[in-house]
């Protein structure tokens, strides 16, 4: 019993780990003169005379998510500002990181700003990457034990570990910056052999690029924000990232080839671009939205709950809505119906069983489809074999057997208002995670918004999930013969539905 006790005691001793009151963090900002730079100047000339001083793209296409994220990278002067909740060590992962490395290389600036939920023993990577001299690299609200007892830390501190950082920010010379939902890796740029998702981006220039920086500057200087030299103290050098440089290198090439699609990384042809760049974009006022850092003190709620009801009061005629994960609780459907009350056409579009990642989020989400639909929702699925992957498909055969998933958060008002951001309609995102967003007022923008929306609600892509006649969920799609119907979940099995019920009663929804 004697090693039995020992173990217990030692995992107990790691678990209550925490970590030091004290530590080194050097405050830092954006670069504040942006205009100075190849990338600001540029787009600084293309300012209309009058009027709004942000420019905006939306980004719907997975793969130039990417390739917008690689090329302005290279291009990056004086700083490159990289904010994520997920960073994967996958293809895509390790492109950007090389050119992050890169940047770094030629005297940029790069500051690297992590949740550390999902970076289980990537601390010594971490420690590697900032050896080098241009690169700081901070990990958000980390577990105080790092180690074997982590999941224990996790359980006895989890009033304060509970609150995540979801926030997206890729920043170049406080210049362009590309916000929204993806995280950084293959199965959100199109490329992976299982799963891809649809998301929304929106690339932002001028005065929302410079709010994205102050955005970014808010959570880097945060206490919260902790040093990877705080949390992995074994020795490492520049000979360590000297092996990751040339393990990157060696292997670019290659990457590149692996890629399925044309990425731009000779920074002469990245600048020629530039100019149809500047020819797309859509001028309009612009606000980030960002949680208030008390979120992680217990303070404060939901920056995006307030937008929410702001927006309610702003709607007329139509609310159009993707997320990902949808767990209306907390008042959400008596905001919405109270729109519907209002004459407002309410559509809302998000995972289906098979297209869904998280089978508990779909569990807790079941049990508010009726109510939805019976406040006036317009309710839609995503079709794990949605006709949007199509494409990819045929010129990509390691993803021809991969399934649809929506990882879209946003919304547009009556086409005058757009949200793009990480924001989803479910308890984590209302009650835990910090979250970000770009709001944009513009009938133009809310336009190409809802147009690529109303792509995705088509048939091919989405059920449409209604009540029959004796209230009964039904799920249908139009087709040449006819319409299609299913009376449970379409593409799952009994046992699975039966799981998933089972699920739907353990009593954490709050926690999803």
């Amino acid at each position: 019993m004697r090693p039995l006790l020992f173990l217990t005691a030692t995992l107990l001793l790691q678990a209550c780990a925490s970590l030091p009151e004290d530590f080194p963090q050097q405050p830092s900002e954006a670069w504040p003169e942006p205009t100075a730079t190849q990338l600001g100047a540029f787009f600084e000339r293309h300012v209309p005379e009058t009027g709004p001083r942000s420019g905006v793209i939306l980004v719907a296409d997975p793969r130039e998510a990417f390739r917008a994220r690689y090329a302005f990278a290279s291009l990056a002067q004086r700083t490159l500002d990289l904010q994520y909740y997920l960073w994967k060590g996958d293809l895509t992962g390790r492109l950007l990181l090389w050119r992050a490395l890169e940047a770094a290389d030629r005297g940029v600036q790069v500051r690297i700003l992590m949740d550390d939920i999902y970076h289980k023993g990537r601390d010594k990577d971490y420690a590697t990457i900032a050896v080098h001299p241009n690169i700081q690299m901070r990990v958000f609200n980390p577990m105080g034990n790092r180690g074997i007892g982590r999941t224990g830390n996790y359980v006895l501190h989890k009033k304060t570990l509970n609150h995540r950082m979801h926030n997206k920010i890729f920043l170049v010379d406080n210049a362009v910056a590309v916000l929204g939902g993806r995280n950084i890796g293959d199965d959100y740029f199109g490329i992976d052999p299982e799963l891809n998702f649809h998301d929304l981006d929106v690339l932002a220039v001028g005065e929302a690029a410079r709010q994205a920086g102050s955005a970014f500057d808010l959570y880097w200087n945060s206490r919260h924000a902790v040093p990877i030299s705080v949390l992995y103290q074994d020795p490492v050098d520049v000979t360590d990232l000297d092996l990751l440089r040339t393990d990157l290198e060696m292997n670019l090439d290659d990457a590149l080839e692996e890629v399925p699609y044309k990425v731009p990384h000779e920074i002469d042809a990245v600048r020629d671009q530039l100019e149809d760049l500047a020819a797309a974009l859509i001028w309009a006022e612009t606000e980030v939205v960002v949680d208030p850092l008390d979120r992680f003190e217990g303070g404060e709620e939901s920056a995006f709950v307030v937008l929410g009801r702001l927006l309610r009061d702003e709607a007329r005629e139509d609310l159009t809505i993707q997320t990902a994960y949808l767990i209306p609780n907390g008042g959400g459907i008596e905001n919405i119906a109270h729109m519907v009350d209002n004459g407002v056409r309410v559509r809302i579009m998000t995972n289906s069983a098979q297209s869904n990642n998280h089978l508990s989020v779909h569990a807790h989400y079941m049990k508010y489809r009726k109510p939805l639909i019976e406040s006036g929702v317009e309710l839609y699925e995503l079709r794990a074999d949605a006709e949007l992957l199509n494409h990819y498909r045929e010129v990509d055969n390691r993803i021809v057997d991969s399934h649809a998933g929506l990882h879209t958060k946003a919304f547009v008002v009556d086409s005058r208002i757009s949200v793009i951001g990480s924001y989803n309609m479910d308890p984590r995102s209302r009650i835990w995670n910090s979250e970000i967003g770009l709001v944009v007022h513009s009938e133009e923008f809310g336009a190409v918004v809802k147009a690529e929306m109303d792509e995705e609600f088509q048939p091919g892509n989405a059920y449409r999930v209604e009540l029959d006649e004796k209230g009964k969920l039904l799920w249908t799609i139009d087709t040449e013969d006819g319409v299609e119907r299913w009376t449970h979940d379409p593409g799952t099995t009994a046992w699975r539905r039966f799981i998933t019920r089972l699920i739907s009663w353990i009593p954490v929804e709050n926690e999803l």
